[in-house]
């Protein structure tokens, strides 16, 4: 056991940043005091945080108010962080202009963190890179901070841009190191940093083995074959049109979609003025807790990696699709951006698809219509996930670094 303090800080809430809760539990579970502080993003998370944060071990708190707790707070700091934004694009970066717009509870944060003497202070989230390097500064500790993604490559205006990059040249030097959501984030965040000698890691978006449900061998009478795509929001722009296009190619009643998440109504409009004809084998599942992901994900056979290559961020991350679909057992069809390309061509967790090519992705949905190819790549993947691609495997790079 060790009586070392570890900060986290995201400008996220825990529910929708699964990589914090990740890290919290296992530094925790290595014996570090963690404490959890983040700020109040969106309503819907709200209710998700207070049903997960029941059962965790470590501390946290949510700074800089919410919709329902210390509005007037909140209301303040969402008043600021838009006068800063402006000031950022009129006036430049300085005079933590930059910090205030990156991050609505910036001052509130800064202070809660520099409040408790820790050893290591680690920001998620562009916005928490600042206050982890500050609040460390102040307690002579050490920073971490976690690119979970690519942020100069995601499409941002110019003068976002600007600002990241200047955030990121100001506070990376004084990190202790850094870690990525993938070898190419990796890859690219080395190439924009070049003369910082810090180690940097990745950590790839895996989940614990207390996650995994039990491996679930398909009826050999059951001729259906079931689809699964996740994420926080079902909308437009998120590569789910080529694959209804594809199931209104194939117009099989036997294969079925399951989308879960919180679905907007442009893409509800969408599917009835174009896909009415499919809509029968379309359903909804709602929004599932990041926990339960996996066993619900279980109950399908094939999961659905539609990422877009644009813009670059999409093209060279590695998301938590990937790894609760191996968890669960599940066949992969994975559009071939760069990074999944890459993965699946080392790992052969499924079959893959040009981005935007609906006639090769028809061709990969008949291909797990097969129950031979269904049945050997669901097992293929679920050994994987069991005794490679696993945070307890994966989150041993964290606590070496830590240690």
């Amino acid at each position: 056991m060790t009586n070392k303090k570890i900060v986290l800080i995201t400008t996220g809430q825990p529910s929708v940043n699964p990589r914090v809760v990740k890290e919290a539990d296992a530094l925790q579970a290595a014996g570090f005091d963690v404490t959890v502080l983040y700020s109040f993003f969106i309503q819907w998370a709200k209710e998700k945080d207070d049903v997960l944060l029941k059962n965790v071990a470590w501390s946290f708190k949510m700074i800089g108010g919410g919709q329902t707790q210390n509005k007037n707070t909140y209301l303040f700091t969402r008043l600021r962080c838009k006068l800063n934004n402006i000031l950022s694009k009129y006036a430049g970066n300085k005079f933590l202009i930059a910090e205030k717009a990156q991050a609505r509870a910036y001052n509130e944060l800064l202070h809660a963190a520099k409040k408790i003497k820790a050893d290591w202070y680690i920001g998620h989230n562009l916005g928490a890179l600042a206050i982890a390097a500050k609040a460390a500064k102040h307690n002579t500790a050490k920073a971490g901070f976690d690119f979970e993604d690519y942020y100069r490559g995601e499409g941002h205006d110019e003068k976002t841009i600007e600002r990241i990059v200047f955030l990121e040249n100001k506070y990376i030097p004084s990190l202790s190191y850094y870690s990525t959501a993938s070898d190419f984030i990796t890859r690219e965040t080395k190439l924009s940093h070049p003369h910082f000698n810090i180690p940097v890691i990745t950590l790839l978006n895996c989940f614990p083995l207390t996650q995994q449900p039990n491996f679930k061998e398909k009826n050999i009478n059951d001729n259906t074959l079931n689809l699964f795509w996740f994420s926080q929001t079902i909308g437009l722009n998120r590569g789910l049109e080529i694959l209804i296009k594809a199931l209104k190619v194939i117009n099989n009643s036997s294969i079925h979609l399951t989308l879960a998440g919180r679905c907007n109504t442009d893409f509800t409009d969408y599917l009835k003025l174009n896909y009415a004809e499919i809509l029968s084998n379309i359903h909804f599942a709602g929004i599932i807790p990041p926990n339960d992901l996996p066993t619900f994900a279980s109950q399908f056979d094939v999961g659905m990696a539609l990422e877009i290559n644009e813009p670059f961020n999409r093209d060279i991350c590695l998301t938590n699709k990937v790894f609760t679909y191996l968890l669960a057992g599940n066949a992969i069809i994975l559009s071939n951006t760069s990074m999944q390309h890459a993965f699946n061509n080392e790992h052969k967790i499924g079959v893959s698809f040009a981005v935007g090519d609906v006639n090769e992705l028809v061709e990969k949905i008949n291909f797990y219509l097969n129950k031979e190819n269904l049945s050997q790549q669901k097992k293929c993947n679920y050994d994987l996930a069991k005794n490679i691609f696993n945070w307890e495997n994966e989150s041993k790079k964290l606590l070496a670094i830590i240690h």
